[in-house]
């Protein structure tokens, strides 16, 4: 197994900042074989009926709506709209998601539901809509645009994955009583030793489509804060009155990455304006932790004042520097322009979600030749970011409601927590299992008919409840490459 030189905070509540994510704390091979334990047969087979059912509902959603396209999911109820007009319907959002939550948990490619609504994005999903905004074409936004890149793959994920195991014929599955392939992961560092290098080529209408979901998130980059971010609609209201958020920004990006695994190419100069919104917008200032070194173990070890900083065993570049400073310092979902109070709290949800937004946007800069010089200049600057941002999640640590804000879009924080989690190779955050402790509150939260519904999301809150805690159980989101060192530091 390999041994990283993570540190961590001890304090009374542990801190864990991760300047460069990757195994929050590594404790070793017994630690390993407790995880497994706590995984074990019957956690995991509750864990697998749970999405179980879940697919199943989510599957009966398809086309309830009277009045709607039979391919889109879900009942869009009356919402409160964020000023005049009609509430958007997000159509492409309930249909592009589905296919993403039900594929990476398993579900076949070639069901019926699967089919329908990947050709509901393939006969709709076109630029007169999508770009030019024209009238009798199906309107989107930042979030589906990244939802439908990210469907698209999943699609091709879930064939090429059935067609791996021997289960692409349709007959034969039945008969044998296969309703997904695939099981649950034992963890994030089990899942990323056992990633498969998949091969699998887009047709050339889903290539198109693709490729307009990334057209669609540059041209929908604006302005802000001497910055550039994203929110939902398609214009903007101008640098002095600007019209973003860290959720839409963070989409933005996971569009973008997921672009990157497909091979499409796009302007990673856009990235960099990012960064510079996170870094205006994260808190200015927190409670102080300072760094403390442990060994390989997880074991203390005293370090003198005057000790020069170790070098990073995986890269040589990277040091560690006992005895520094953190803050832990959060994000909230907007600091002007808010449509609510709440949306000017630091939360968990954007905090997580930033932290996410960072480490997807150094990935795809750090080792970009073109970008290496004007990322050199502020590559510390994320690190620490990143550090005080996960200061602030676990200073605030919870996983039965959204640290701040409660129950409000309490399952979009676990979604968040996922991608953060799975995103880096984490297992624990400190000494949190945030899988253990998340997928616990779903299965109590399950409703007997197999969905999730807060009350607490856009409509219709069901579908997108029901995906989010889909996801999360079968940690479906793709990890960075790339493993990085740990820092954690111990409040003063």
């Amino acid at each position: 197994m390999r041994k990283l030189l993570p540190y961590s905070i001890t304090a009374a509540l542990l801190l864990c900042g991760i300047a460069h994510l990757s195994i929050a704390q590594d404790k070793g091979d017994d630690a390993d074989d407790k995880r497994k334990d706590v995984f074990g047969k019957s956690f995991g087979e509750k864990v697998e009926e749970a999405v179980d059912k879940g697919c199943d509902w989510l599957k009966k959603q398809q086309g309830i709506e009277k009045g709607e396209d039979p391919a889109v999911f879900g009942e869009f109820r009356q919402q409160p709209t964020y000023g005049a007009g009609e509430p958007h319907r997000y159509r492409f959002a309930r249909t592009a998601f589905p296919i993403q939550a039900l594929c990476k948990s398993g579900v076949f490619a070639d069901e019926p539901e699967i089919v329908k609504a990947m050709n509901y994005l393939r006969k709709h999903y076109k630029e007169e809509g999508v770009i030019q905004s024209l009238a009798g074409n199906v309107s989107s936004s930042t979030y589906e645009d990244a939802t439908v890149i990210n469907a698209v793959e999943a699609y091709y994920i879930s064939a090429w994955e059935a067609k791996d195991r021997g289960l692409d014929n349709i007959k034969k599955r039945q008969k044998d009583g296969i309703k997904r392939w695939g099981t649950e992961e034992k963890g994030a560092k089990e899942a990323k030793k056992k990633k498969k290098e998949r091969n699998f080529k887009l047709s050339k209408e889903d290539q198109k489509i693709c490729e307009l979901a990334v057209k669609a998130l540059e041209a929908r980059a604006r302005k802000a804060y001497g910055a550039q971010g994203w929110r939902y609609q398609p214009s903007g209201r101008g640098e002095n009155q600007p019209d973003v958020d860290i959720s839409a920004t963070q989409y933005a990006l996971l569009g973008f990455k997921c672009a990157s695994r497909l091979g499409i190419r796009y302007n990673k100069s856009i990235l960099m304006d990012a960064f510079h919104l996170f870094r205006t917008w994260q808190d200015k200032d927190g409670p102080e932790v300072v760094r403390k070194a442990k060994d390989a173990d997880g074991k203390a070890v005293e370090e003198p004042e005057d000790k020069e900083p170790k070098k990073d065993p995986n890269k040589g570049t990277r040091v560690y520097r006992p005895k520094q400073k953190d803050k832990a310092r959060g994000w909230s979902y907007c600091r002007k322009d808010h449509h609510a109070e709440r949306d000017l709290t630091t939360c968990g949800s954007m905090t997580a979600a930033a932290i996410c937004g960072l480490v997807i946007l150094r990935d795809e800069v750090e080792t970009d030749p073109a970008m290496k010089q004007r990322w050199s200049k502020v590559e510390d600057d994320c690190d620490q970011m990143i550090s005080d941002g996960l200061a602030w999640l676990v200073v605030n640590w919870t996983m039965a409601e959204n640290p701040k804000l409660g129950t409000y879009r309490y399952l979009y924080y676990l979604y968040t927590m996922e991608r953060l989690g799975m995103l880096g190779g984490v297992d624990y955050i400190d000494k949190y299992d945030w899988y253990m402790e998340g997928a616990d509150q779903l299965l109590k939260l399950q409703q007997d008919n197999g969905m999730w519904y807060t009350k607490t999301e856009i409509e219709p809150g069901d579908i997108y409840d029901t995906c989010y805690a889909l996801l999360f159980l079968k940690r479906a989101e793709e990890g960075i490459d790339r493993p990085k060192p740990v820092f954690t530091g111990e409040e003063d």
